[in-house]
């Protein structure tokens, strides 16, 4: 009786969110959302609404953090500094490859010769096979 006790309080406790820890990434979950939204510059309430399943006031506080972060300066919404790296590469791509680029043809043609269907062979060409 003592064995059995013991084992139903061991299962009844193994679901408990406080024990396993769910309750806690739950939380640390959904201020993850919030911080991202407001990093991509969505409202709480549009963040909230796209997100039912997690707990409101734990993505309030996420976007809110984001935003002391965005007001202190330590974090720059608009990623200006990964978007100058880029187009720099891409201004020089297309001077290095311009002479390459015209003398292939585009790979677009080529694969609309291919999905064009042959033509039928002609009465002729049947007779001699």
């Amino acid at each position: 009786m003592k064995r059995a006790s013991v084992l139903f309080l061991l299962l009844a406790l193994a679901g408990c969110d406080k024990l396993t820890g769910a309750a806690d990434q739950k939380i640390a979950d959904a201020e993850a959302i919030g911080f991202a939204c407001r990093v991509s510059q969505k409202t709480p309430e549009a963040c909230m609404k796209e997100n039912e399943a997690q707990s409101p006031s734990s993505i309030l506080d996420g976007w809110k953090s984001a935003d002391e972060d965005i007001k202190a300066g330590k974090l720059d919404p608009t990623m200006s500094g990964m978007s100058s790296k880029s187009s720099a590469e891409d201004e020089a791509a297309p001077a290095e490859g311009a002479d390459a680029a015209a003398a292939t043809p585009p790979a677009e043609e080529k694969k609309e010769d291919a999905a064009k269907p042959e033509a039928a062979p002609k009465e002729e060409d049947k007779g001699k096979h």
